[in-house]
């Protein structure tokens, strides 16, 4: 019995976060989710007590793969440059690989759409560009990088890698990390010591 709720709750996710993705989350409603699961709306409620929920947990699973990701790394690596490359590579790869989650974290979460939930999962997100902002300081204190206001340079790293949720394609003509790639000569290039500003 156990096994079968998990695995109707985790559908239950997997269904809110593509129609949160395709319609947005004020658009869509429990009676869709409900139609695209082939339950009954009442079911629903079951497993969570509203559509707020669904975003928490949508939030939730989106940051926590980051933060995990990012803190192994973190743990892992000791050069500050690899460890920033790979953080990089780290992000991109599992926004492409979980477009559906990472596109409703990025455009749905808004104070109105997470309601009571929405301070505890600002707190994962600023938790994360936290350990973003810190790499960037750490390459910049080992002379890797120039000196920098490094909450503005994890702003543009961040939000040039989130914007592809508008554009990425799992059928384009470049890989998740090929992307990557891209992304680390871009920032890199632009922000090394020794680099003037344009």
């Amino acid at each position: 019995m156990e096994r079968k709720t998990n695995v109707t709750r985790e559908r239950l996710f997997e269904a809110s976060a593509r129609l949160f993705q395709e319609k947005g989350f004020k658009a869509a409603s429990m009676e869709d989710i409900a139609q695209a699961l082939g339950i009954r709306k009442s079911s629903i409620y079951y497993y969570i007590n509203s559509k707020e929920e669904l975003l928490r947990e949508i939030c939730i699973r989106t940051m926590g793969m980051l933060t995990k990701a990012a803190e192994g790394i973190i743990t892992s690596v000791s050069d500050p440059e690899e460890r920033l490359k790979r953080l990089i590579v780290s992000h991109v790869e599992l926004l492409c690989e979980n477009l559906d989650l990472f596109t409703v974290t990025l455009r749905e979460l808004t104070p109105t759409n997470a309601g009571p939930f929405w301070e505890e999962t600002v707190g994962l997100r600023d938790k994360y560009e936290g350990l973003i902002r810190q790499a960037i300081r750490d390459a910049r204190e080992a002379g890797i990088l120039r000196e920098m206001d490094e909450k503005l340079a994890g702003f543009a790293l961040l939000g040039m890698m989130n914007w592809m949720i508008r554009w990425y394609s799992p059928n384009g003509e470049k890989s998740p990390r090929e992307l990557a790639q891209f992304w680390i000569e871009l920032f890199f290039n632009g922000a090394r010591k020794g680099k003037d500003y344009v």
